[in-house]
Protein backbone atom coordinates (compact mmCIF):
# COMPACT_ATOMS: atom_id res chain seq x y z
CA UNK A 1 0.00 0.00 0.00
CA UNK A 2 2.86 2.37 0.77
CA UNK A 3 4.43 1.71 -2.66
CA UNK A 4 1.04 2.33 -4.26
CA UNK A 5 0.72 5.71 -2.53
CA UNK A 6 4.24 6.82 -3.48
CA UNK A 7 3.84 5.90 -7.15
CA UNK A 8 0.45 7.58 -7.30
CA UNK A 9 1.84 10.80 -5.84
CA UNK A 10 4.76 10.78 -8.26
CA UNK A 11 2.47 10.11 -11.21
CA UNK A 12 0.18 12.96 -10.23
CA UNK A 13 3.14 15.28 -9.62
CA UNK A 14 4.48 14.53 -13.09
CA UNK A 15 1.18 15.52 -14.64
CA UNK A 16 0.98 18.71 -12.59
CA UNK A 17 4.51 19.74 -13.61
CA UNK A 18 3.81 19.35 -17.33
CA UNK A 19 4.98 22.37 -19.35
CA UNK A 20 1.75 22.50 -21.34
CA UNK A 21 -1.89 21.97 -20.51
CA UNK A 22 -3.75 19.01 -22.00
CA UNK A 23 -7.07 20.59 -22.86
CA UNK A 24 -8.60 17.18 -23.61
CA UNK A 25 -8.80 16.78 -19.82
CA UNK A 26 -11.26 19.61 -19.32
CA UNK A 27 -13.19 19.56 -16.06
CA UNK A 28 -16.69 18.19 -15.83
CA UNK A 29 -19.20 20.23 -13.85
CA UNK A 30 -19.43 17.44 -11.27
CA UNK A 31 -15.68 17.77 -10.58
CA UNK A 32 -15.91 21.44 -9.59
CA UNK A 33 -15.99 21.72 -5.79
CA UNK A 34 -15.33 25.43 -5.34
CA UNK A 35 -18.47 27.38 -6.29
CA UNK A 36 -16.47 30.15 -8.03
CA UNK A 37 -15.14 27.53 -10.48
CA UNK A 38 -18.72 26.47 -11.16
CA UNK A 39 -19.90 30.04 -11.76
CA UNK A 40 -17.06 30.71 -14.22
CA UNK A 41 -17.75 27.45 -16.05
CA UNK A 42 -20.72 26.60 -18.23
CA UNK A 43 -22.35 24.92 -15.25
CA UNK A 44 -24.94 25.71 -12.62
CA UNK A 45 -24.55 25.67 -8.84
CA UNK A 46 -27.25 23.66 -7.09
CA UNK A 47 -27.52 25.42 -3.72
CA UNK A 48 -29.86 22.77 -2.36
CA UNK A 49 -27.41 19.93 -3.01
CA UNK A 50 -24.41 22.26 -2.64
CA UNK A 51 -22.81 20.94 -5.81
CA UNK A 52 -22.01 21.93 -9.38
CA UNK A 53 -24.26 20.46 -12.08
CA UNK A 54 -24.44 20.59 -15.87
CA UNK A 55 -25.99 23.57 -17.57
CA UNK A 56 -28.15 22.60 -20.54
CA UNK A 57 -26.21 22.98 -23.79
CA UNK A 58 -29.10 25.00 -25.23
CA UNK A 59 -28.50 27.59 -22.48
CA UNK A 60 -24.87 28.17 -23.51
CA UNK A 61 -24.81 31.32 -25.65
CA UNK A 62 -21.16 31.64 -26.70
CA UNK A 63 -19.63 29.43 -29.38
CA UNK A 64 -16.21 29.11 -27.72
CA UNK A 65 -17.85 28.06 -24.44
CA UNK A 66 -19.95 25.48 -26.26
CA UNK A 67 -17.04 24.05 -28.26
CA UNK A 68 -14.92 23.59 -25.10
CA UNK A 69 -17.72 22.31 -22.88
CA UNK A 70 -16.15 19.04 -21.76
CA UNK A 71 -17.27 16.94 -24.74
CA UNK A 72 -20.97 17.29 -23.99
CA UNK A 73 -22.05 19.98 -26.48
CA UNK A 74 -21.36 21.15 -30.03
CA UNK A 75 -21.92 24.40 -31.92
CA UNK A 76 -23.93 24.44 -35.16
CA UNK A 77 -26.10 27.06 -36.89
CA UNK A 78 -25.32 29.65 -34.21
CA UNK A 79 -26.66 27.43 -31.44
CA UNK A 80 -25.27 25.04 -28.85
CA UNK A 81 -26.63 21.49 -29.07
CA UNK A 82 -26.37 18.29 -27.02
CA UNK A 83 -23.48 16.12 -28.20
CA UNK A 84 -24.27 12.53 -29.19
CA UNK A 85 -21.41 11.60 -31.52
CA UNK A 86 -18.93 13.28 -33.85
CA UNK A 87 -20.60 11.59 -36.81
CA UNK A 88 -23.85 13.45 -36.02
CA UNK A 89 -22.15 16.82 -36.59
CA UNK A 90 -22.13 18.16 -40.19
CA UNK A 91 -18.68 19.26 -41.36
CA UNK A 92 -17.06 19.13 -44.78
CA UNK A 93 -13.51 19.66 -43.51
CA UNK A 94 -11.39 19.84 -40.36
CA UNK A 95 -11.86 23.59 -39.90
CA UNK A 96 -15.65 23.28 -39.79
CA UNK A 97 -15.50 20.30 -37.43
CA UNK A 98 -13.11 21.91 -34.94
CA UNK A 99 -15.33 25.00 -34.88
CA UNK A 100 -18.21 22.75 -33.83
CA UNK A 101 -16.43 20.55 -31.29
CA UNK A 102 -12.68 20.37 -30.61
CA UNK A 103 -12.92 16.63 -29.93
CA UNK A 104 -14.11 15.95 -33.49
CA UNK A 105 -11.13 17.22 -35.55
CA UNK A 106 -11.58 15.03 -38.62
CA UNK A 107 -14.09 14.82 -41.46
CA UNK A 108 -15.20 12.36 -44.14
CA UNK A 109 -16.26 15.28 -46.33
CA UNK A 110 -19.83 15.26 -45.02
CA UNK A 111 -19.74 14.69 -41.28
CA UNK A 112 -17.18 15.08 -38.52
CA UNK A 113 -15.13 12.23 -37.07
CA UNK A 114 -13.43 11.68 -33.68
CA UNK A 115 -9.78 12.17 -32.74
CA UNK A 116 -8.56 8.77 -33.94
CA UNK A 117 -9.39 9.71 -37.53
CA UNK A 118 -6.99 12.66 -37.65
CA UNK A 119 -4.41 12.24 -40.40
CA UNK A 120 -0.69 12.34 -39.75
CA UNK A 121 1.20 15.06 -41.57
CA UNK A 122 3.29 12.49 -43.47
CA UNK A 123 0.10 10.94 -44.92
CA UNK A 124 -1.05 14.19 -46.54
CA UNK A 125 0.04 14.53 -50.16
CA UNK A 126 -1.17 17.99 -51.23
CA UNK A 127 -0.03 21.39 -50.02
CA UNK A 128 -3.47 23.00 -49.59
CA UNK A 129 -4.67 20.32 -47.17
CA UNK A 130 -1.30 20.17 -45.40
CA UNK A 131 -0.89 23.86 -44.58
CA UNK A 132 -4.32 24.09 -42.93
CA UNK A 133 -4.20 20.78 -41.07
CA UNK A 134 -3.72 19.91 -37.39
CA UNK A 135 -2.40 16.39 -36.93
CA UNK A 136 -2.29 14.56 -33.56
CA UNK A 137 1.39 15.56 -33.31
CA UNK A 138 0.77 19.20 -34.16
CA UNK A 139 0.38 21.68 -37.00
CA UNK A 140 1.41 20.54 -40.47
CA UNK A 141 3.48 22.49 -43.01
CA UNK A 142 4.28 21.86 -46.66
CA UNK A 143 8.01 21.88 -47.40
CA UNK A 144 9.93 20.57 -50.41
CA UNK A 145 7.01 18.47 -51.70
CA UNK A 146 6.40 16.88 -48.31
CA UNK A 147 3.99 17.49 -45.47
CA UNK A 148 5.95 17.77 -42.23
CA UNK A 149 5.23 18.56 -38.58
CA UNK A 150 5.84 22.20 -37.79
CA UNK A 151 8.42 22.43 -34.98
CA UNK A 152 8.84 26.19 -34.66
CA UNK A 153 7.17 29.34 -35.93
CA UNK A 154 10.48 30.41 -37.47
CA UNK A 155 10.01 27.63 -40.05
CA UNK A 156 6.98 29.46 -41.41
CA UNK A 157 9.11 32.50 -42.25
CA UNK A 158 12.01 30.58 -43.75
CA UNK A 159 9.67 28.57 -45.96
CA UNK A 160 9.18 29.44 -49.65
CA UNK A 161 5.79 31.04 -48.93
CA UNK A 162 6.36 33.21 -45.85
CA UNK A 163 3.53 33.20 -43.30
CA UNK A 164 2.93 33.58 -39.57
CA UNK A 165 0.09 31.86 -37.70
CA UNK A 166 -1.60 34.54 -35.61
CA UNK A 167 -2.94 32.10 -32.99
CA UNK A 168 0.30 30.28 -32.23
CA UNK A 169 2.98 32.71 -33.38
CA UNK A 170 3.71 36.42 -33.56
CA UNK A 171 5.60 38.54 -36.03
CA UNK A 172 8.62 40.31 -34.57
CA UNK A 173 9.10 43.50 -36.58
CA UNK A 174 12.57 44.14 -35.08
CA UNK A 175 14.05 40.85 -36.26
CA UNK A 176 11.61 40.47 -39.17
CA UNK A 177 10.85 36.91 -38.08
CA UNK A 178 7.88 34.79 -37.10
CA UNK A 179 8.37 33.58 -33.52
CA UNK A 180 6.68 31.22 -31.06
CA UNK A 181 4.02 32.78 -28.86
CA UNK A 182 5.03 33.42 -25.25
CA UNK A 183 3.26 34.53 -22.08
CA UNK A 184 5.27 37.75 -22.07
CA UNK A 185 3.52 38.81 -25.29
CA UNK A 186 0.31 39.39 -23.32
CA UNK A 187 0.20 42.96 -22.06
CA UNK A 188 -3.15 42.73 -20.25
CA UNK A 189 -4.16 40.54 -17.32
CA UNK A 190 -7.35 39.51 -19.13
CA UNK A 191 -5.21 38.12 -21.99
CA UNK A 192 -2.73 36.45 -19.66
CA UNK A 193 -5.31 34.17 -18.07
CA UNK A 194 -5.93 32.36 -21.36
CA UNK A 195 -2.32 31.17 -21.66
CA UNK A 196 -0.04 31.06 -24.69
CA UNK A 197 -0.92 28.55 -27.43
CA UNK A 198 2.05 26.68 -28.88
CA UNK A 199 2.35 24.65 -32.07
CA UNK A 200 2.73 21.41 -30.12
CA UNK A 201 0.46 18.32 -30.18
CA UNK A 202 -3.23 18.90 -30.79
CA UNK A 203 -5.10 19.72 -27.54
CA UNK A 204 -1.86 19.51 -25.56
CA UNK A 205 -0.30 22.76 -26.65
CA UNK A 206 -1.27 25.49 -24.24
CA UNK A 207 1.42 27.08 -22.06
CA UNK A 208 -0.09 28.26 -18.75
CA UNK A 209 0.55 31.90 -17.85
CA UNK A 210 0.19 33.90 -14.64
CA UNK A 211 -0.03 37.66 -14.09
CA UNK A 212 2.68 39.13 -11.88
CA UNK A 213 0.93 41.89 -9.93
CA UNK A 214 4.23 43.37 -8.75
CA UNK A 215 5.74 43.88 -12.19
CA UNK A 216 2.48 44.14 -14.13
CA UNK A 217 3.67 41.49 -16.57
CA UNK A 218 2.45 38.14 -17.84
CA UNK A 219 4.90 35.29 -17.30
CA UNK A 220 5.09 31.53 -17.67
CA UNK A 221 3.23 29.82 -14.86
CA UNK A 222 2.13 26.46 -13.57
CA UNK A 223 -0.89 25.29 -11.57
CA UNK A 224 1.33 25.56 -8.48
CA UNK A 225 1.21 29.34 -8.98
CA UNK A 226 -2.58 29.52 -9.20
CA UNK A 227 -4.95 30.33 -6.37
CA UNK A 228 -8.64 29.64 -5.77
CA UNK A 229 -9.70 32.55 -7.97
CA UNK A 230 -7.63 31.76 -11.06
CA UNK A 231 -6.93 28.01 -10.88
CA UNK A 232 -9.79 26.98 -13.16
CA UNK A 233 -9.64 29.87 -15.63
CA UNK A 234 -5.84 30.10 -16.00
CA UNK A 235 -5.56 26.36 -16.56
CA UNK A 236 -7.90 26.44 -19.56
CA UNK A 237 -10.52 24.59 -17.52
CA UNK A 238 -8.28 21.58 -16.94
CA UNK A 239 -7.59 22.15 -13.21
CA UNK A 240 -9.92 22.96 -10.32
CA UNK A 241 -9.66 24.20 -6.76
CA UNK A 242 -9.70 21.16 -4.47
CA UNK A 243 -11.66 22.72 -1.62
CA UNK A 244 -14.97 24.51 -1.20
CA UNK A 245 -13.05 27.23 0.68
CA UNK A 246 -10.59 29.62 -0.95
CA UNK A 247 -8.32 29.57 2.11
CA UNK A 248 -7.86 25.80 1.85
CA UNK A 249 -6.94 23.34 -0.87
CA UNK A 250 -4.78 23.55 -3.98
CA UNK A 251 -5.00 23.62 -7.76
CA UNK A 252 -5.40 20.02 -8.96
CA UNK A 253 -5.98 18.50 -12.42
CA UNK A 254 -9.37 17.31 -13.60
CA UNK A 255 -8.06 14.02 -14.86
CA UNK A 256 -10.31 11.33 -13.46
CA UNK A 257 -9.84 9.21 -16.57
CA UNK A 258 -6.03 9.44 -16.44
CA UNK A 259 -5.90 8.70 -12.73
CA UNK A 260 -8.20 5.73 -13.26
CA UNK A 261 -5.74 4.29 -15.78
CA UNK A 262 -2.75 4.98 -13.53
CA UNK A 263 -4.44 3.44 -10.51
CA UNK A 264 -5.47 0.42 -12.55
CA UNK A 265 -1.93 -0.14 -13.81
CA UNK A 266 -0.46 0.26 -10.34
CA UNK A 267 -2.92 -2.24 -8.87
CA UNK A 268 -2.04 -4.73 -11.61
CA UNK A 269 1.68 -4.30 -10.88
CA UNK A 270 1.21 -4.73 -7.12
CA UNK A 271 -0.98 -7.78 -7.54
Amino acid sequence: MRIFTIILILSTAYLIKSNTLDTSNSCKCSELIYNWDCYTADCSWDSRKNQCVDLACSDIEWSNHCVWSSKRCYWFNQQCHDFTSCEAIPGKDQTECISSNIYCPASNGINCLPLQYQQRCSDIKDSDTCNDYYSPEGKCMWKEQNCIILQSCTQLWTNTTKSCLSSYCYFDAQTYMCKDMTCSRHTMESQCQFGAPSIGPYLNNLIPCVWDTQTGQCKNGSPDDFNADNCYVNSARTYHWSSSKSSQGSCLPCQSSILTIIIGLIIMIIM
